[in-house]
């Protein structure tokens, strides 16, 4: 099993949750890493520059559901798939995190896709 954190339309109440509706929910968290959030109907998460935490849920997925993840994503010619640290009630977790290489959109301060006006 692996972790993955998610912070966009992955996130419950949101339409791609489905993909991840029968995996286990850890807890909602906030990256350790500063990273800034871009919003253009959907988010993206560049390493640079260093904005804010980014507000996210944490789930274990299974190697089948990450592999029909990545394919959502693009991974990794669109988004890109990568280890980071994340904070889930105190407790620090390594999880894999989709990254943008470039800014698209506009900077949501907060790093919460919630924040997000323009979808």
């Amino acid at each position: 099993m692996e972790r993955l954190f998610v912070y966009g339309t992955l996130r419950r109440s949101y339409w791609n949750h489905r993909y991840i509706a029968h995996c286990r929910f850890i807890g909602k968290g906030l990256t350790k890493e500063k990273y800034a959030m871009f919003c253009n109907g959907i988010p993206f998460v560049c390493k640079e520059p260093k904005v804010s935490r980014i507000v996210g849920e944490l789930y274990e997925v299974d190697e089948k559901t990450l592999q029909a993840i990545d394919r959502l994503e693009g991974h990794p010619d669109w988004y890109i798939r990568e280890l980071t640290q994340v904070e889930v009630d105190g407790k620090t977790y390594t999880a894999w995190l989709y990254f943008c290489p470039e800014a698209k959109g506009v900077l949501i301060e907060s790093g919460d896709y919630r924040d997000c006006k323009n979808f």
